[in-house]
């Protein structure tokens, strides 16, 4: 019955991590480049601090997901957008892996700053949206960029205007955070950013077994972005509080109790002579072949994906065009002889790029479930096959894995935690 159950946990978990690694790839957001905004007499540092106030906000965002950029001068002299007309600004994204494109200038104007912004669509060759704004040169330095930098993000997209950001850091790793009670993710080596947060008062709880919570009030502001640091310490009051507990009860028992007690606790039939040891491990053998044989399977599908990709790759090549070395205006092929794309070409390239970003995109899929099974294989070959019965019973409720799913704002995973 022991295994049976078992058994049926572990597919469960086994299609649960699927589910999540599948949705977390669909979900991860729009790739989006932030290039290097263009300087128009303005100052390198009010340049560079605008766009990557830009970056961070795509970074914080639930529907992008940052990918790297280049400056905007760069990518114009390379793919020769002089006017940076909409096919050009597409093949530079393309080059990026990026879905959107934000881009722009800063131009010096008298003691202010005229600011220029687009959001670029890759896919569709076309500008989404546009604004032109002024940042006061009074206001230029850190925190007037970043306010103005979330207005400026929020009117480019469409994003909420009255949302704020949070940074949760802590001392330990794999502690989970919990915003106003809802679980949003765990610590690692980087903040955890939780994006479009309402402006008001709100709570995080940091919380890890083996030690005491931490928790922490603040306010959050229109557009701000708030850091916060928790400290967890190791919680070494439990385990004496319950030794004291158990000797307090113990001396207040009478000596006949105290004896009576002992002679039952003699009669009552071991554990280890009552139960086979194979019982508690037929469970953990039969799980450990069905996870690796799922994930074998899974590392299978993602090489099968992985040489589709490769295919698509040198398939493409046909249709590569370069900026001539006579005549940069006119596109060249891998030879250098001049040879545009007929519009059935770029019908056929595009088809060729869609088909190669859904085999990418299951290639990924099938690495994270076959890497969450892998683990999953690897602990349970431990507990059935090398673990030792008098070890396992003894430290049960102290050590192992905990797996767990996690799903918040602005991301969602599995949760794993290793005790020694």
């Amino acid at each position: 019955m022991r295994s049976r159950w078992l058994s049926r946990t572990l597919l469960a978990f086994c299609a649960l991590i699927s589910w999540r690694t599948a949705r977390a790839a669909t979900e991860a957001g729009a790739p989006t480049a932030v290039l290097g905004l263009e300087a128009v007499g303005a100052p390198t540092q009010v340049v560079d601090d605008l766009t990557e106030q830009l970056r961070q906000r795509v970074t914080a965002s639930s529907d992008m997901r940052l990918v790297p950029g280049k400056d905007l001068v760069e990518l114009k002299l390379v793919f020769a957008c002089a006017d940076e007309g909409h096919a050009c600004m597409a093949q530079a994204g393309k080059s990026l892996d990026a879905e959107k494109l934000i881009y722009g200038s800063v131009k010096k104007n008298g003691n202010d700053y005229a600011v220029w912004l687009k959001l670029f669509d890759v896919r569709k060759e076309k500008v989404d949206s546009w604004l032109t704004e002024t940042l006061p040169g009074v206001q230029s330095d850190g925190a007037g960029i970043r306010n103005f930098a979330g207005r400026w993000f929020a009117k480019l997209t469409g994003h909420p205007l009255n949302a704020g950001t949070i940074q949760v850091s802590a001392n330990l790793y794999g502690a989970v955070v919990t915003l106003d009670g809802v679980p949003v993710g765990a610590t690692t080596e980087q903040p955890l950013v939780i994006s479009e947060v309402k402006a008001g008062r709100h709570e995080v709880v940091a919380t890890k077994a083996g030690s005491s919570s931490a928790r922490q009030q603040f306010l959050v502001a229109s557009g701000q972005t708030v850091a916060v640091n928790l400290t967890l310490h190791a919680d070494a009051g439990g385990a004496g509080s319950n030794a004291s507990d158990g000797a307090s009860k113990a001396s207040s028992l009478s000596a006949p109790e105290a004896a009576r007690k002992d002679r039952d606790k003699d009669d009552e039939p071991s554990d280890s002579g009552g139960r086979s040891s194979d019982d508690g491990r037929s469970g953990y053998r039969a799980g450990f072949w069905v996870t690796l044989g799922a994930s074998l399977i899974s590392a299978g599908a993602a090489v099968k994906f992985g040489l589709d990709v490769l295919k698509v790759n040198k398939d493409l090549d046909q249709f590569r065009r370069y900026p001539c070395m006579t005549d940069p205006t006119v596109s060249c092929d891998s030879s250098g002889r001049p040879s545009p794309l007929s519009d059935a070409d770029k019908m056929a390239r595009n088809s060729k790029i869609s088909d190669g970003e859904r085999d990418r995109n299951l290639q990924w899929v099938f690495i994270g479930v076959g890497s969450a099974l892998g683990v999953t294989s690897a602990y349970l070959l431990y507990k059935g096959y090398l673990d030792s019965d008098e070890a396992g019973v003894r430290h049960e409720a102290h050590r192992g894995l905990r797996i767990f799913p996690t799903a918040g704002v602005s991301s969602g995973g599995v949760l794993a935690e290793f005790d020694f």
